[in-house]
């Protein structure tokens, strides 16, 4: 049985057994919504709208009819059209009741996408990977990864929507879908004449996501620091030089979060002198501290994509604008030729190799380029080379009598 038809027979379950699904247009056209083929003479939202359903129809996806498009113009957020509303944040969507929506899984109604409508746009901005396929489950390829928006990661409109999606002239705002945290909706201004996807969303209440623990090496990205490449100088360094300045921070992080064993955290972090690869002794798998798999083991990781983003913090925070993380390394996990001076200096003039933290299906996760060392807001990653068994729950309050873990 295809999970098409496995999708059908769950849409005949109660409501809040559903899991609502959101993908990617197979797709592609110009802002001027009213030109794409599947527009069926309606314009702007109305038009996005009617090119999501009829993608849905064409897939043979459950509630086909009902889908929106996450686009916003200047008289109606993103926020409010996906629940079938108009207005904006700012007036309460006109004062409307509010049904709300999600949490939103893949177009398989199997992996996990966003938490509820009002959790992806803040406060807690959850996310939990990319978005992955479009409306027939095939995965979209990394040179067609654009998709119109119009809207800033609190669901709002941020004015660049191509004349309220009418028009092949002036700019309009895209979303990544190989991007997570910010970017999957807020990433590029691009000319309206170019061609690119919307985002569907199935709307109404979701099966709620609980997230579970099984076997693997923790994984979470650093609060920001202001202060370069020269990793010395960043809180939680304790004196310490170069990459084990990285390590300290990272243990400084997981003990100040309570997460287990917090002396086994490393910093992904490679120099001219060794490897991040290297500095693994576990072969995973590793998860985030949500419980998401980033990679099943050391070769998963380094095959040039990771299953999730590294965009969730010690804490289990999701981050809201990723910045940079400060890596050294390329996608196989060596040195990548820049590493501000051996992690040493935040000095003009030297770069360092880093990565996005809200990438994933791509090696940018790790190898996004080399960026000058007094680059402000950037991250570490820091992994475990314990393997924790058991987590009872994320417990931010010191007891970590919950916990069990194991060398592998």
């Amino acid at each position: 049985m295809s999970w098409l038809a496995v999708a059908t027979l769950v849409a005949a379950a109660p409501a809040l057994a559903v899991k609502r699904r959101a993908f990617a247009t197979s797709v592609q056209g110009t802002g001027n919504l009213s030109a794409w083929a599947d527009a069926g003479g309606h314009t702007g939202l109305a038009a996005g709208d009617a090119i999501c359903r009829a993608r849905a129809t064409a897939a043979g996806l459950p509630n086909a009819g009902t889908y929106r498009a996450w686009l916003s113009t200047s008289a109606t957020d993103a926020y409010c059209h996906v629940q079938g509303l108009s207005g904006t944040r700012t007036n309460a969507c006109l004062g409307a009741s509010q049904p709300g929506g999600g949490p939103w899984y893949q177009a398989n109604g199997i992996t996990a996408f966003t938490d509820t409508l009002a959790r992806l746009t803040g406060p807690e901005y959850v996310i939990y990977r990319n978005l992955l396929f479009d409306e027939l489950g095939q995965t979209i390829p990394h040179a067609e990864s654009q998709i119109w928006t119009g809207t800033g990661v609190w669901g709002g409109g941020t004015g660049e929507d191509c004349t309220s999606w009418g028009t092949n002239a002036g700019t309009g705002l895209t979303g990544s879908t190989y991007d997570s945290a910010y970017h999957w909706t807020y990433a590029w201004e691009r000319a309206c004449n170019e061609a690119h996807r919307l985002l569907c969303l199935e709307p109404g209440a979701s099966e709620p996501l609980v997230l579970t623990w099984s076997p693997g090496a923790l994984v979470f990205v650093t609060d920001p620091s202001e202060e370069g490449g020269n990793l010395s100088s960043w809180p939680g360094a304790n004196g310490a030089q170069g990459i084990a300045a990285g390590d300290a921070v990272c243990r400084a992080q997981a003990a100040a979060a309570h997460l287990p064993a917090p002396e086994s955290f490393v910093a992904w972090l490679s120099t001219a002198q060794v490897d991040a690869i290297s500095r693994l002794t576990t072969d995973g798998p590793f998860r985030r501290v949500d419980g998401m798999v980033v990679a099943n083991g050391v070769n998963d990781l380094v095959d040039g994509q990771i299953q999730v983003s590294i965009h969730v913090r010690a804490d289990g925070g999701y981050l809201l604008s990723p910045g940079i993380a400060w890596t050294g390394s390329d996608a196989d996990g060596t040195w990548g030729g820049t590493d501000c001076g051996g992690w040493t200096t935040a000095a003009s003039g030297n770069a360092g190799h880093a990565g996005g933290p809200s990438r994933s299906r791509d090696p940018g996760w790790t190898a996004n380029g080399p960026y000058t060392c007094p680059t402000f807001s950037g991250r570490l990653y820091c992994f475990s080379n314990v393997i924790t068994i058991f987590w009872d729950g994320f417990d931010a309050t010191g007891d970590t009598g919950r916990w069990s873990s194991t060398t592998f």
